[in-house]
């Protein structure tokens, strides 16, 4: 599940735990508008856009099930396209089939007649099509409305509409919400007591003919997700990855973690595939469970992974805090405690005393309790101001907010700007108490450095909005600074990695070579800090005790007044 090309369905899907995972979307109305609601022969195109599993092919195929049903008979398989890297014959290369159909829809709106047609390709392979192929000038038009769509979700032309995934919100960040949306309705699908659920009556049916019974990690797994709690929390730990880690998370990603975390890798390889019960089967046979097969720590090898490495943010187990630390320290004096917690966990006598205390810190995170001492980065005050300074720079202004919600969102605006004005500052080396701060593209020696009078920038809301918007990476927000008195402005790009690192910028700490290769980001910041500063008007240079030995000052008529030390 989730892996290229399970969930791709037909012209009509009649696979039913793919519809029973098909959670419908503000997507599902505009295509359904464009073939059901709206539908004329006008010749119209529509094309769906975005990256391998964010659902292109499945919104046209249930647009086209429901014109069928409809009576929309002019309507047929021909006028839609459901993959783009398909061709029609074996001896057809994907972009003949591909120019065929182009060929079709370009001669449908020069008439302005004719069934309206749909197609779903990918945005490498739309680049790969138009530019590497040469067919940029002969469907000028279809590639211009592509083009169009990059920055924003639709783009819609006279003849073409162009609906663009890579734009779709998969979950609220509004903090008091965060998590919540499409997100969240999908990891719903997986609670199998739900009777409306694609896994209820199999699991029903499996509690019942399980041979290990309540010995089953699965069924142990899927049992402790019915748990509105720790599916909340599940749901906000896959959002907070996607946000911390910058990585794109769209429907497929998400079934194919929910597949890992409920029937983990270690877990699946033990199934003895001859067995009506496979899992159960070997666990009655072998007995081997071991502590990564449970749900409490499959979630963490998900979440805390990013290629290959562990940055621990979201890990309760890797956190290091006082109340944590005693909490340890009674566990491990009294191991008894831990059994108590972990009472309900198949086999828990055979896990080490380590392999305890990880998993009970885990699952009491997941299911809510001792929040106040078990925490992750999403319970940081940090990751709150992110949070609400990134809503409010890319939410839709369009859509009515609660007066006090948007003040709320906007302080948390202000607490970034602040953080990232006195990380400048401190990062460029501010001068003792005084405003002067040392600008980075002066020849730096031993002997002196090039100071510079700090000029207060402020950031440019609008535009941080326009540039916050079009980023289609996750997580990634943007600040647009005006410094004073200078007719320039300098983007900053903001993930939370970054911000985490001005926090500790502020508080005194310098960021030594390894964090400056770390991020383009911070590259980019270390570049342009001297256009933060008055250089143009006035210099000082002073010796490394910090005393002044030369100041360079503007003067009237484009002259300069140098004055040295003791003059």
């Amino acid at each position: 599940m989730g892996e290229a090309g399970a969930i791709v369905g037909g012209h009509i899907d009649r696979n039913s735990l793919r519809q029973g995972l098909y959670v419908s979307t503000k997507e599902d109305d505009l295509v359904k508008s464009f073939f059901v609601d709206d539908y004329i022969e006008d010749g119209k195109l529509l094309i769906i856009t975005g990256s391998a599993g964010d659902g292109k092919s499945a919104l046209l195929s249930r647009a086209y099930r429901l014109a069928q049903e409809e009576g929309i008979d002019s309507l047929t398989e021909t006028d839609i396209h459901m993959d783009a890297t398909a061709s029609t014959q074996k001896t057809k290369t994907y972009d003949e089939t591909l120019s065929e159909f182009f060929d079709t829809a370009i001669q449908r709106i020069n008439e302005g007649e004719g069934p309206r047609s749909g197609v779903a390709i990918n945005l490498g392979l739309a680049i790969d099509f138009f530019e590497r192929k040469g067919k940029k000038e002969k469907y000028q038009e279809i590639w211009d409305a592509i083009e169009g769509a990059k920055p924003q979700r639709t783009n819609e032309k006279v003849s073409i509409r162009v609906l663009n995934l890579s734009h779709r919100q998969l979950f609220r960040t509004q903090p008091d919400h965060f998590g919540e949306g499409l997100l969240r309705e999908i990891v719903d699908k997986f609670d199998a007591s739900d009777p409306e659920s694609p896994f209820y009556e199999a699991f029903q049916f499996e509690k019942e003919e399980c041979p290990a019974h309540g010995d089953c990690p699965l069924h142990y797994n899927m049992e402790r997700f019915t748990d509105d709690e720790v599916r909340a929390n599940i749901a906000r730990l896959l959002a907070a990855k996607s946000l911390i880690e910058n990585s794109y998370l769209n429907p497929r990603r998400i079934l194919d973690y929910l597949a890992s975390i409920l029937l983990p890798p270690t877990l699946e390889s033990i199934a003895k595939e001859d067995s009506a019960c496979p899992i159960g089967r070997s666990i009655e046979t072998d007995g081997k469970i071991t502590s990564r097969m449970m749900i409490w720590n499959s979630v963490f090898q998900i979440i805390d992974d990013h290629d290959g490495e562990r940055s621990g943010h979201l890990d309760p187990s890797a956190q290091s805090e006082k109340e944590i630390d005693l909490r340890i320290l009674e566990w491990a004096a009294n191991p008894s405690t831990l059994d108590e917690i972990l009472e309900s966990h198949p086999t828990i006598a055979n896990f080490s005393i380590e392999e305890k205390i990880q998993t009970t810190l885990r699952k009491q995170y997941l299911e809510g309790k001792q929040r106040e001492q078990i925490r992750t980065a999403i319970e940081w005050s940090w990751f709150t101001d992110f949070l609400g300074a990134y809503t409010y720079l890319n939410r839709d202004t369009s859509e009515e907010i609660d007066p006090q919600v948007e003040k709320e969102l906007k302080n948390c605006a202000v607490n970034m700007n602040q953080t990232l004005t006195d990380a400048l500052k401190g990062w460029s080396g501010k001068h003792t108490n005084s405003n002067y701060i040392e600008f980075v593209d002066g020849i730096k020696t031993t002997d002196y450095r090039f100071l510079a009078q700090w000029s207060n920038p402020s950031p440019n809301r609008e535009k941080s909005r326009q540039r916050t918007k079009r980023e289609t990476t996750p997580g990634q927000l943007w600040f647009v600074l005006e410094p004073e008195q200078a007719n320039t402005e300098v983007p900053i790009p903001i993930s939370f990695e970054l911000y985490v690192l001005m926090k500790r910028i502020s508080m005194g700490y310098n960021p030594n070579v390894r964090d400056l290769e770390r991020s383009e980001g911070i590259r980019l910041i270390h570049s342009r800090l001297s256009e933060f500063t008055d250089k143009q008007n006035s210099v000082r240079i002073v010796n490394k005790n910090g005393e002044e030995l030369l100041s360079v000052e503007k003067g009237a008529f484009d002259g300069i007044k140098i004055r040295g030390k003791g003059q």
